[in-house]
């Protein structure tokens, strides 16, 4: 896989719905990713994650978000065929007239201290829960 580098000052950002489904997409995660935007919106955000992501951390997060609250933490994201990249992630919930209409993800490039910390917790968690 082929590990696309990250502008320091990209922010790449999207909007799902209360299902998580994506509704909105920047152009920088269009490029990132290798995806155009109607390839982007529809599909669900989990569909964007690695698939070595601990199922518990994608839990953990919608439990998360869905409650209200944001998460953050660090994440690798795969792209169009062969493309990944790891962000830092801020997921948020956005709301209008008070109530929950989806939620606000705002990534940035992972330091590599990060990326070797989320490697690290990411095979932890995988050993814990099972999952090789």
């Amino acid at each position: 896989m082929e590990e696309v580098e990250l502008k320091d000052n990209a922010f790449l950002i999207s909007k799902t719905d209360k299902a998580g489904i994506v509704t909105y997409s920047n152009i920088p995660f269009q490029h990132a990713t290798g995806y155009e935007e109607e390839e982007i919106i529809g599909k669900s955000y989990t569909f964007f994650l690695d698939k070595e992501t601990p199922k518990a951390l994608i839990r953990q997060l919608w439990d998360r978000v869905s409650s209200g609250k944001s998460w953050q933490g660090v994440v690798k994201v795969h792209g169009s065929s062969t493309k990944y990249f790891w962000v830092d992630s801020l997921i948020s919930p956005s709301y209008m007239n008070d109530e929950m209409i989806g939620f606000l993800l705002i990534k940035r490039k992972a330091s590599s201290k990060q990326i070797a910390e989320a490697q690290l917790l990411h095979k932890k968690m995988r050993e814990e829960h099972g999952e090789g």
